[in-house]
């Protein structure tokens, strides 16, 4: 049960606050809001989630049929680490050199808001290598099994953290778009600097773990 409990709280905060950096959906929620109106929005979050839901829990779900030999498994753990700290580091790079990045005003749709969620977050590219990350380190670290009861866990757990956030946005972008657009940078730094520290946090595990077995050896 504590286990279960420990999966929930962190696939919850995982799915949080990896919805925080000003990007595609959580720019698009805020657009839908102050452009059309709060029960847009929240059908655009309802939609999205659904989808990030169903990318979770494939994600989990294709990690567990995947059969990966012992003597793969540090260099997955290890290619688990360098895109952490890659995806960190970019993110820092292109605030810290001023590389361009999209803006609220440039996000526009027609139609049903909840249809434009699902395909918004469809098309999203860094929804399966996200989950599947997330799906290998807390595998590795005995949070998460196979077990429909741990799929499902984890599957919730993205919902709520992402529609968490969203709504959040939502609800900021009726008022406060100007001032979210005003303060991307903080944002991104912010965001960059989790997954980097996250990333060098992992790494600093994995080689104490590393050496430690020598000296057993």
């Amino acid at each position: 049960m504590i286990i279960k409990l420990k999966l929930l709280v962190i696939g919850i905060a995982i799915s949080f606050f990896g919805s925080m950096a000003p990007g595609t959906l959580n720019m698009a929620t805020i657009h839908v809001s102050a452009f059309d109106s709060l029960d847009a929005a929240l059908w655009f979050v309802f939609g999205a989630v659904i989808i990030e839901m169903f990318y979770a829990a494939f994600a989990v779900t294709l990690l567990h049929r995947i059969k990966i030999p012992n003597q793969w498994k540090k260099g997955v753990q290890w290619l688990f680490v360098i895109g952490l700290i890659s995806y960190g580091g970019y993110i820092l790079f292109t605030e810290l050199f001023k590389v361009e990045s999209a803006a609220i005003e440039k996000i526009s749709f027609t139609g049903s808001a909840f249809i434009f969620g699902i395909s918004m977050s469809f098309v999203t590219p860094s929804q399966m290598p996200f989950w599947m990350f997330w799906g290998t380190l807390l595998k590795r670290r005995n949070i998460l099994d196979d077990s429909p009861s741990s799929i499902l866990i984890y599957t919730l757990s993205a919902g709520i953290g992402a529609a968490s956030l969203l709504v959040i946005y939502a609800f900021l972008g009726v008022e406060n778009r100007d001032w979210i657009n005003d303060n991307q940078f903080i944002f991104m730094i912010f965001y960059g600097s989790v997954f980097l520290m996250i990333g060098l946090y992992q790494a600093w595990r994995n080689i104490v773990s590393h050496l430690r077995g020598s000296v057993v050896e």
